[in-house]
């Protein structure tokens, strides 16, 4: 018998709706092209925009998805003048199904958990993404945390592989504990540089705002990309892990 196994390489990242940190807009084709060169086989994006023109929905994610992402799943959140924006989930590969999950806590800004069962089928191996987007104020984030872990706890057992990735909105830095202890969640970052990496803002990174978490994998790196084009096509910096994928056997 021969073990087989795969890495998956995910990124996290709020485009801010495409703007800068000074709110000037970014061309899709640039953000786009910075995204696909760090070669993600899933990426998580949070604060998608999109409109309504005509009776059609449109949204940043089909000028983001490209031939490298055939599979994506969206789901808008908050609703503005003008528009909305929402988390998605580009993929590499195959997406078996797809949720939304409310996590609004009325009469605060919509937020929500875009949940996709992705199909990595070089392993024959099935990961749960997911990817998400908490609210501002902390007694807000934590009634949305334990819906966040409660829905985990029902609906995937401790055997099942995961990723939970995307703004957080965490500077006290509690959240991290919470999950491992709730659901067995490892936030990558943490567990290959032994801290939470700094995320926001993007030009000068004090906060550690963003997280990709998992479970099932083995972490081969995490970090924060920095630098060029990175602080100026958001306020926020985009963070990058690497797993491997749990060995799968199958006749030599």
């Amino acid at each position: 018998m021969s073990k087989k196994s795969q890495r998956l390489r995910v990124l996290s990242y709020n485009i801010h709706q495409g703007l800068t940190i000074h709110r000037q807009k970014i061309a899709l084709s640039i953000l786009k092209e910075a995204i696909r060169s760090m070669d993600a086989d899933v990426v998580l994006l949070q604060e998608v925009a999109g409109n309504e023109k005509g009776g059609r929905t449109e949204t940043q994610l089909e000028g983001l998805a490209d031939s490298l992402w055939p599979y994506h799943a969206y789901q808008k959140n908050a609703v503005f003048a003008g528009g909305f924006h929402g988390n998605a989930i580009l993929s590499r590969h195959p997406i078996k199904k797809w949720k939304h999950y409310d996590l609004t806590v009325k009469p605060l800004d919509r937020r929500g958990m875009l949940h996709a069962e992705i199909f990595v089928e070089e392993s024959g191996i099935s990961v749960d993404i997911m990817a998400i987007h908490l609210g501002l104020l902390q007694f807000e984030r934590r009634r949305q945390l334990t819906h966040v872990c409660n829905y985990i706890e029902k609906r995937l057992p401790l055997v099942a592989n995961c990723v939970l990735g995307g703004d957080f909105n965490d500077w006290r830095q509690l959240v991290s504990k919470r999950l491992a202890k709730k659901v067995g969640l490892q936030e990558a970052h943490l567990s290959h540089n032994a801290k939470h990496g700094r995320t926001f803002p993007a030009r000068f990174p004090v906060l550690k705002l963003d997280r990709i978490y998992y479970r099932g994998l083995q972490i081969r790196q995490a970090r924060v990309l920095k630098g060029q084009p990175w602080m100026f096509l958001s306020d926020h910096l985009p963070l990058l892990a690497e797993f491997e994928l749990p060995h799968l056997t199958e006749p030599s």
